[in-house]
This record gives structure tokens, sequence and C-alpha cells, in this order.
């Protein structure tokens, strides 16, 4: 009982138990490795205007900012304690104004997240109710030329192949307008994937 409900956790931390689940995420190191190397796929721009959809603990913005000058970075999650969580690792970057943290839902965006270069989401389209009406939504905040990836790393208490994933999101990019749609591969136990698609320029 205790197992599925901290397992439920992982999509909105809340309460004891999401402290548990936040700290899961933050330390386990299939999670750390996944977001190092998906700030390493993305390797934006230094004025890049980006987004992080569920970001979690931050773990990835924590990477993704030093490499901004004039950029900025946005992170929100559906989860008040995330972004408490991920504001307190990542608070020299929001003292520096390069990033904030907000409460909220990829589903609705709030009108003034427009014209962005970067969006992405690590392990997050899972729990979209409709991946292919939130994906169109998050193309139209995209600059044209703009990117948005998704990655995906089969969690431990799932059965789905990362691969099956993979094809999946691509069928929603390119369904959606998305052009240049490619997949990368990284090689860890279970493998992850990050599909990526442009707005047309």
């Amino acid at each position: 009982m205790i197992k599925s409900s901290l397992i439920r956790q992982f999509g909105n931390p809340h309460g004891t138990l999401g402290l548990v689940a936040g700290r899961i995420m933050a330390t386990r190191a299939s999670n750390v490795e996944r977001n190092l190397w998906i700030a390493e796929v993305l390797a934006p721009e230094p004025d890049a205007k980006i987004l992080e959809i569920g970001h979690g603990p931050g773990i990835a913005i924590a990477q993704i900012w030093p490499q901004l000058t004039t950029g900025h970075i946005v992170g929100i999650d559906v989860s008040e304690l995330m972004s408490k969580s991920a504001g307190k690792r990542n608070q020299d970057g929001v003292d520096r104004g390069v990033v904030e943290f907000r409460t909220g839902d990829a589903q609705h965006l709030p009108p003034d997240l427009q014209d962005l270069d970067v969006i992405y989401g690590v392990n997050v389209s899972m729990f979209w109710s409709d991946p292919r009406a939130t994906i169109s939504q998050l193309t139209k905040r995209l600059r044209p030329g703009g990117a948005i990836t998704l990655a995906y790393m089969t969690p431990p208490t799932a059965d789905r192949p990362a691969q099956s994933m993979a094809e999946e999101l691509s069928a929603h990019f390119d369904a959606t307008g998305l052009v240049r749609i490619t997949t990368a591969t990284f090689d860890f136990d279970p493998p992850a994937i990050a599909v990526t698609g442009h707005r047309a320029d």
C-alpha cells in the first residue's frame, strides 16, 4: 500500500511521501544521469529562451542555466513542493534572474510563455491526458525554428520500452506539424530516448 502510494507521488509529489519521492528523483543515479544527458542533448545557445515542463528537483536546469548569458529558463511543474525544491537547488540562477520556477500544468500554460527557443521535458508526456493536443499547444509557444525535446526512460515501475515511446512521440510530432524530427538514444539500463522536433521556419 505504501509502495503504490509512493509510486503515484512521482506524477505530482506532495506531502510527506512527496518529500520522499522528490529525494529519490534528486538522488537516484538513473534519474540524475538522464537529466545530465538531456542537458547535453539540448546544448542551448547562450541567449536562448527555454521552458522545462515537469522540472522535478531541477537537476537539468542546474546544468543548463550556467550556459546562458542573455538567455532565460523557466521551469514549470504541477508540484509546488518540486518548485520549491528546484528553486533551492538553483538559488544562484534565481538570484541572478536567469532562472524562474512556476507551479502549473503543461496543458494550461500562462500566456506570457511565448516565442520560446527550446521546450523540453523528461518523463512527462505519459502524465498528459492528450499528448498530441498538448504537443500541439506547446508548438504554438515556439518561435519559428524553435525546438521541442521530450525524453523518456522506462521507470522501474513501468514496462513501456523506450523505443515504443520514441515511435509514439515521433508520430505525435509529425501529426502536429513539427519538422526535422530526430531521436537520440542514451545507452543506459534501461535505455533512454529523446525525441526532438522543430517548428517550421
